[in-house]
C-alpha cells in the first residue's frame, strides 16, 4: 500500500508543493488511487518529500564560511599593505628627485653668479698697480669659528670703476695722517657747498715696482706751499683716523715719497664678500666687510645657497708676468702676502653642496676631502644624504698685462 504524508500550515514546503502543482487530498483515495471527500491537506508520497528537503537544506547552505571570510581578508590586507609600500615608495621618490632638482637648479644659478662677478675682481685699476685684486682667508674659521664654517674659504673682490689720473706723491713718510701730491693734479680744492669734492673719495697710494700700497678715505683737502725748494703748491691730503674704516691709526706705514698716488670714486665701487657661515648657507656681503672681524657683518649678509658643506678656492699665480699660471696654492698666509696675492691670474672653485632631507636608501657616502692641504676632517658629516660637487675656473682678466 502506497503510504500518504498528510501536510498543513504555510510552511515552505507547502509552499515548494504548491509551486509544483501537487494535487490537494480530496483529488486522491485514501489507497491513494481515488480522491477522499473532505480532506483539506496535501499528499505527497515520502520519497517526494524526501528529495524536496534535501534540496532546500541545499539551498540554505549557499555563501562563504567564516574560514573563507578570514582568508579573504587576510589576502586583501596583504594586497592594500603592498599597495600602500608601493605608494609610498613612489611619493618619497618623487621627493627626493625634486629636491635634488632643486638643488642643482639653485647651485647652477649660484654658480654662474660667482664667475660673472669673480672675474671683474679688480675692475678698473691698471694690472701695474700693486692692489690686490681679492682679499682671501684660507679655512676662515681659523679667523673666527662664530661666522665661518669649519674648512671652508673665504674671498673678497672689488671692483673700482671710475679712477682718476696718476698722480706723484711729493712728500710723505712715517705715521702721518696726511701726504702732500705735486700739482697739477685732479685733486679738487675747491668747495662746492662748503664741502670740498673730494672728499669721501678714497686715494691709492703705491710705490711702483714693490708691493707697498695703501688705500685710505679722503677727509680734508687744501693747498699748501711748497716746502723746500721749488716753487709753486703742494695739495695736502688728510686721511684722518676715526673718520674712516680705512683709516689707520697708523697712517700709511711706509714711505711713499716719490710713489703714486689715484683718486678712487667710492660711490662707483663696489666690494663683494662671499663666505659660508656656521650653519652651511654661502652668503653675500655687498660693501666694505671685515674679513678679519666678520662679527658684526654676518648677519646683513644676502643669503645665497643653503645646504652648503664646503667652498674652496684654489689660486694660479703668474710669477713671470706672462699671462701663465705658474703654480698653484690651496693656502695663503695674509700677513706675509705668501704666495704673492699680486700675482693671481685664475681662480679654482669648488662648491659641495648637499640635499636637505636624509634618505634611506643613501648610506655609507663619504663626504669628498677637497682641500687636501686644510688638514680639516669630517667625521661628524651625515653620511646618508646626497652631494653634489660643482666645480669653475675664472680667470682675471683685469690682471692681465
Amino acid at each position: 500500500m502506497r503510504r500518504i504524508l498528510f501536510l498543513t500550515g504555510p510552511g515552505p514546503v507547502h509552499r515548494r508543493i504548491r509551486e509544483q502543482g501537487i494535487l490537494p487530498l480530496s483529488m486522491w483515495k485514501s489507497d491513494g488511487q481515488k480522491p477522499v471527500p473532505g480532506q483539506t491537506g496535501w499528499c505527497l508520497p515520502m520519497p517526494s518529500l524526501h528529495r524536496e528537503e534535501a534540496r532546500m537544506n541545499r539551498q540554505r547552505e549557499k555563501g562563504f564560511s567564516l574560514v573563507e571570510l578570514l582568508v579573504a581578508t587576510v589576502v586583501g590586507g596583504l594586497i592594500m599593505a603592498g599597495i600602500y609600500s608601493a605608494f609610498m615608495s613612489s611619493i618619497n621618490v618623487f621627493s627626493s628627485q625634486q629636491e635634488i632638482s632643486q638643488m642643482q637648479f639653485n647651485s647652477k644659478a649660484v654658480v654662474s653668479f660667482l664667475k660673472e662677478k669673480l672675474a671683474n675682481a679688480g675692475s678698473g685699476v691698471p694690472a701695474d698697480v700693486p692692489i690686490p685684486p681679492i682679499a682671501f682667508l684660507n679655512n676662515a674659521a681659523t679667523i673666527s669659528s662664530t661666522s665661518y664654517l669649519n674648512g671652508a674659504d673665504a674671498i673678497q673682490i672689488r671692483m673700482y670703476g671710475n679712477v682718476g689720473e696718476a698722480m706723484i706723491v711729493h712728500s710723505y713718510n712715517g705715521s702721518a695722517a696726511n701726504l702732500r701730491l705735486e700739482q697739477p693734479n685732479p685733486v679738487d680744492v675747491n668747495t662746492v657747498n662748503n664741502q670740498n669734492t673730494s672728499v669721501g673719495n678714497l686715494l691709492l697710494v703705491w710705490n711702483p715696482g714693490t708691493t707697498q700700497y695703501a688705500l685710505v678715505e679722503i677727509t680734508h683737502v687744501n693747498e699748501v706751499a711748497t716746502g723746500g725748494g721749488g716753487t709753486g703748491n703742494d695739495t695736502k691730503v688728510n686721511f684722518s683716523p676715526g673718520l674712516s674704516i680705512y683709516n689707520e691709526p697708523g697712517g700709511l706705514g711706509a714711505n711713499y715719497t716719490g710713489g703714486l698716488a689715484m683718486m678712487i670714486d667710492q660711490s662707483a665701487m663696489s666690494t663683494l664678500t662671499f663666505f659660508v657661515d656656521t650653519n652651511g648657507v654661502l652668503r653675500m656681503a655687498d660693501g666694505n666687510f671685515d674679513l678679519q672681524n666678520p662679527t658684526a657683518s654676518t648677519v646683513a649678509a644676502l643669503p645665497l645657497l643653503d645646504n652648503v658643506e664646503d667652498f674652496q678656492i684654489q689660486i694660479g699665480y703668474d710669477t713671470n708676468a706672462d699671462n701663465i699660471v705658474d703654480n698653484w696654492s690651496w693656502t695663503y698666509d695674509p700677513v706675509a702676502n705668501n704666495p704673492n696675492i699680486n700675482q693671481a691670474l685664475v681662480l679654482r672653485c669648488f662648491l659641495l653642496a648637499r640635499s636637505q632631507r636624509t634618505e634611506r636608501f643613501v648610506s655609507n657616502v663619504t663626504r669628498p676631502d677637497i682641500d687636501p692641504d686644510d688638514g680639516i676632517t669630517y667625521g661628524g658629516a651625515p653620511t646618508n644624504v646626497r652631494r653634489r660637487i660643482y666645480s669653475f675656473t675664472v680667470q682675471l682678466r683685469n690682471r692681465l698685462n
